[in-house]
């Protein structure tokens, strides 16, 4: 099996949930500390963090320009074959889902599910960091400094997922979707 690294995706400012999301909790635990054992749990030799969080293995997105960005600052600190990232708002994810992906055979540059941006498998290879650097570019306009070209220009493959599962790829993003986090992951629901 190849050497996987994980990476939490948690720099984002989180202006919509009015409160750092990697630092609320669910039965005690905050959503880092999920997002980092499923991975270590899904079979990550080991874990980064996108984010600037005490304790933890960090690696710090200078560039603050979204996910690409700390994307790119997560292979640069990859020392395996493959990252592995997964944003800290996706609670539902499940280690089964994780697994599947880091399994499966592929062309290309990556892997993810088809209609999901992450978790996302990506090679830890020259191609992936040439298009996240000409992305990240200063000239290039915000609106396409996305998720979606990445996917486009890296040739990643997309696996099909079963509607049944579709619920695991929720984020949480706003006080009213944490409100039914909680209640749905509580079991009070």
């Amino acid at each position: 099996m190849h050497k996987t690294t994980g990476l939490v995706l948690a720099g984002g400012r989180s202006s919509r949930m009015g409160t750092n999301k990697a630092l609320l909790e669910i039965n005690g635990e905050t959503l880092l500390n999920r997002a980092m054992q499923l991975l270590e749990l899904a079979g990550c030799r080991q874990v980064l963090i996108s984010g600037n969080y005490y304790g933890y293995r960090c690696v710090i997105d200078t560039e603050q320009l979204g996910p690409l960005s700390g994307i790119a600052a997560g292979l640069e600190a990859c020392q395996t074959e493959r990252l592995l990232i997964l944003p800290v708002d996706m609670p539902y994810m499940t280690i089964e889902l994780v697994q599947l992906l880091m399994h499966f055979r592929f062309e290309g540059n990556g892997v993810s599910y088809a209609d999901a941006q992450f978790p996302l498998l990506l090679l830890n290879n020259e191609t992936n960091r040439e298009i996240l650097a000409e992305l990240l570019a200063p000239e290039i306009p915000a609106n396409q400094r996305s998720i979606t070209q990445f996917y486009r220009r890296a040739h990643i493959t997309e696996l099909p997922v079963s509607p049944k599962y579709h619920h695991c790829f929720s984020n949480t993003n706003t006080p009213e979707e944490w409100q039914q986090c909680q209640l749905l992951l509580n079991g009070t629901y």
